[in-house]
C-alpha cells in the first residue's frame, strides 16, 4: 500500500516501514519453523502409568517377558519391561525418559535397548503346521459345508471357501445329506488374515467374526502388505463380520498372516499368538497364491541398540539416554520394541516417554521429500 506511506508523516512512515519488515520476518520465521517441523519431525510415544487405560497413551502394551501386564509401572529388582511403538519412516536417534513415582526409590541402574522389525515376527515359535486344517468338508451343488461337533456350518460363498481349502477337498453330496445333521445359523467366511476390499475401504479379516479397516494407504504399505493381494468382497460376504476398531501402526499382525524368514527361507503362519513353520509344500503354496509373504531377516530383527540410563534433568527426577538408530534403518518393519532392564532396586514408574528424532541434514530432507512424493503417487494410484 504505497499510497498509505505517502499520506503519513515522516516519523509514522518510518515506523510503518519498520513494522512491515518485522511482519515479513515473523512470517518467514513461522514458515521456516513449520517447515523444519515437517521435514525434521520428532515423534513422541508416552505412557502414564497412573492412568494405564487413558486413550492418550501411545506407547503400546507395557509388559513383562512372560506377557503379563506392567501397566501399573511396578518393576521389581532385575525385572524387565517391554513395550512397543509403531512408526513409519527412518529416524536418526531416539531418546528415552523415565520418571519414577514420588515415593519410589531411584533406580540403581537402567539398561535401555531398542530393536526394529515386525511385532508378529518376534512372537515365539510354535509347533510346525503339517497341512490344511483338519476339517470334514462337503459340497452340495455350489454350497460348501464344514462338519464340526456333529453340526453343519455353511460357508457364506464358494469364494470364501476357496480362501481356506481347495475345491477337491470337499466331498460331493446331494440334498438329502442335509437331513443327517443340524444346520447352524452361523456362517463361515474368509480365512483369517485375508485382505479384502469393499466400496472404498480395505479390511483385514482378523477372526471368524471380526474384520478391521486399515487406517490409510501409508499404514497398509508400512505393515508390509501389497494392494495386489487385496480380494474384492461383496456386502453379503462381509455382512457376517463385526467391524472392529481401525488397524493402525503398532498393531500386531493378526492370525493367518504369512511371513517369510529370508535367512533360512522358512515360511511362517501366525496362529494362536505364535509363529508356526509351514512344512507342507502344498499348503504353503496354497497360501502364497493368496498373499505375498511379508519378508524379514531374523538376524536383522535380533539386532538392537542400547544405552545406560542416567539422570537427564536437574529440574525433574527423570532417567534416560539417547539411542542411535542409523544401524536399524535398513531393517524390514516399522515396529520398535523397547526393553528396559532394571538393576537391583525395585522401582515404581510414573511415566515414560520415547521420542524419535530426525537430525537436520540435507540427506534426511531429501529422503523425507521422496517419501512424501511416493505417498502422493500411491494415494492417487499413479
Amino acid at each position: 500500500m504505497p499510497f498509505l506511506s505517502e499520506t503519513l508523516s515522516p516519523v509514522w512512515s518510518k515506523r510503518y516501514r519498520s513494522l512491515r519488515v518485522l511482519l515479513f520476518i515473523a512470517m518467514f520465521s513461522t514458515v521456516f519453523f513449520l517447515a523444519q517441523k515437517a521435514l525434521f519431525p520428532t515423534i513422541p510415544f508416552t505412557f502414564d502409568f497412573k492412568n494405564p487405560g487413558a486413550s492418550k497413551n501411545s506407547f503400546l502394551d507395557p509388559r513383562a517377558p512372560d506377557g503379563s501386564s506392567r501397566g501399573n509401572g511396578r518393576l521389581e529388582a532385575e525385572g524387565i519391561l517391554i513395550g512397543n511403538a509403531g512408526i513409519s519412516g527412518n529416524f536418526s536417534h531416539a531418546s528415552i525418559s523415565l520418571v519414577p513415582e514420588d515415593k519410589s526409590s531411584d533406580p540403581e541402574t537402567l539398561e535401555f535397548s531398542l530393536r526394529r522389525g515386525y511385532r508378529a515376527a518376534w512372537l515365539p515359535e510354535g509347533a510346525p503346521l503339517d497341512g490344511f486344517p483338519k476339517d470334514t468338508l462337503y459340497r452340495i451343488g455350489d454350497r460348501y459345508y464344514s462338519l464340526r461337533d456333529d453340526t453343519l456350518y455353511r460357508f457364506v460363498s464358494e469364494d470364501a471357501f476357496l480362501t481356506r481349502y481347495r475345491k477337491d477337498q470337499a466331498l460331493p453330496q446331494d440334498e438329502t445329506f442335509l437331513s443327517r445333521y443340524p444346520l447352524s445359523e452361523t456362517l463361515l467366511g474368509f480365512r483369517p488374515g485375508l485382505l479384502v476390499s469393499f466400496a472404498d475401504g480395505v479390511f483385514i479379516i482378523t477372526s471368524e467374526t471380526e474384520m478391521r479397516p486399515i487406517g490409510s494407504a501409508d499404514i497398509f504399505l508400512a505393515l508390509g502388505y501389497r494392494f495386489e493381494d487385496v480380494y474384492p468382497a461383496n456386502a453379503e460376504e462381509l455382512g457376517i463380520y463385526e467391524r472392529g476398531r481401525i488397524f493402525l501402526l503398532g498393531a500386531l499382525h493378526p492370525a493367518g498372516t504369512l511371513f517369510q524368514e529370508t535367512d533360512s527361507d522358512t515360511f511362517f503362519l501366525i496362529q494362536d499368538g505364535m509363529r508356526h513353520a509351514l512344512k507342507d509344500p502344498g499348503y504353503r503354496d496354497f497360501l502364497i497364491a493368496q498373499q505375498t509373504p511379508i519378508r524379514y531377516s531374523q538376524s536383522r530383527l535380533d539386532e538392537s541398540v542400547s544405552c545406560r540410563g542416567e539422570s537427564v534433568s536437574l529440574l525433574t527426577r527423570s532417567f534416560g539416554c539417547r539411542l542411535p538408530l542409523l544401524s536399524l534403518q535398513d531393517n524390514a518393519g516399522n515396529d520398535y520394541e523397547l526393553h528396559i532392564a532394571n538393576g537391583s532396586a525395585s522401582i515404581d514408574i510414573a511415566s515414560l516417554e520415547l521420542d524419535f528424532h530426525t537430525d537436520k541434514s540435507t540427506g534426511n530432507m531429501l529422503f523425507l521429500l521422496s517419501q512424501m512424493k511416493q505417498r502422493f503417487l500411491t494415494r492417487f494410484g499413479i
